[in-house]
């Protein structure tokens, strides 16, 4: 359509919101270390638990799907991490438990 009012954007259209990983008061229910005070990083050796919380492609998953909190977040990262560097689980898969 070539006419002037085919060639403006429809300014009606809507935008879908950006998700946005749970704040706290929503986090904390849902979040098993801080429910349990247990820290993430003593589960380096644990490559069942860490499963969980990685992709098929290997890759963390963020907190919109983990529903964590965001120090466990981070703290499930690094052990993540370091996990993968001491070869307990694959650095470009899943593990196979």
């Amino acid at each position: 359509d070539l006419t002037l009012s085919g060639r403006t954007m429809n300014r009606n259209v809507r935008r879908k919101l950006a998700v946005v990983a749970p704040g706290p008061e929503a986090a904390i229910p849902h979040d098993a270390f801080h429910q349990l005070n247990l820290d993430p990083r003593d589960f380096t050796t644990n490559p069942t638990v860490l499963s969980y919380f990685v992709s098929e492609m290997g890759k963390i998953k963020p907190r919109t799907y983990t529903r964590l909190t965001s120090k466990s977040q981070r703290l499930l990262g690094q052990t993540i991490r370091r996990s993968k560097m001491m070869g307990i689980i694959p650095v470009l898969s899943k593990a196979k438990v």
